[in-house]
């Protein structure tokens, strides 16, 4: 159980991330080759035959598979509290369509035109009547290459911050969150993961003793 839905939260939050981003590139997941035929074959089936949200089907298969684990005895957790899990992963798709907002949204093309619009109005005239204005030869110059850069800079900032899913060097680096998940992922099938935590024989139990050594250092 715990390895199949490792596999299954790595491929789906890098489906995820790859959605958002609209990238063909795929992102590491944990062997995804570990799951079995038919699983593969059905996600395959559902995405690529019906066009299916693959994000969806895999979040289908991750709560059916926690349902059937509690149905077999394999999750011995009471029912409220393992509800919490499904409300996460609702959570997290929730998360998902609100982060796609961003990506599908796009500025509006009137407003994009008007604004290359002002910016070659302001390419065209700020030159000629900064010169007209200021005689002198250096000063003109300079105050036309601030005004006119600056504005352009903006323009193109505006324009780097309207989708931040990509490869872009001042995009978000999806990669290294992907990452991140797969190493938490991995610790929960480490040895020593459920391992109980217990004292030395040596500790200190008596409270003036272990207060002393807290106020000593």
């Amino acid at each position: 159980f715990r390895h199949t839905i490792v596999r299954l939260m790595s491929l789906c939050h890098a489906s995820a991330l790859e959605e958002i981003s609209g990238l063909d590139a795929e992102l590491e997941t944990i062997d995804t080759r570990g799951l079995d035929f038919g699983t593969l074959r059905h996600l395959k089936t559902c995405v690529e035959v019906h066009g299916f949200n693959k994000v969806e089907v895999i979040l289908h298969m991750i709560q059916t598979l926690i349902t059937n684990a509690q149905e077999n005895g394999v999750l011995n957790v009471p029912p409220p509290i393992l509800s919490r899990v499904f409300q996460t992963c609702s959570r997290g798709y929730v998360n998902l369509l609100n982060s796609k907002k961003i990506t599908d949204t796009k500025f509006p093309f009137p407003y994009v035109q008007l604004i290359t619009l002002l910016l070659l109005l302001h390419t065209v005239f700020t030159p000629m009547i900064v010169s007209s204005l200021l005689g002198h030869v250096v000063l003109a110059p300079l105050v036309t290459f601030v005004s006119i850069f600056g504005t352009h800079s903006l323009n193109f900032i505006s324009a780097e911050l309207e989708d931040p899913f990509g490869d872009d060097d001042n995009d978000l680096p999806l990669g290294h969150f992907q990452a991140e998940m797969n190493r938490c992922l991995l610790m929960l099938l480490h040895y020593d993961t459920d391992i109980v935590a217990r004292t030395s024989p040596d500790c200190i139990t008596d409270f003036e003793q272990l207060k002393q050594t807290m106020e000593l250092q």
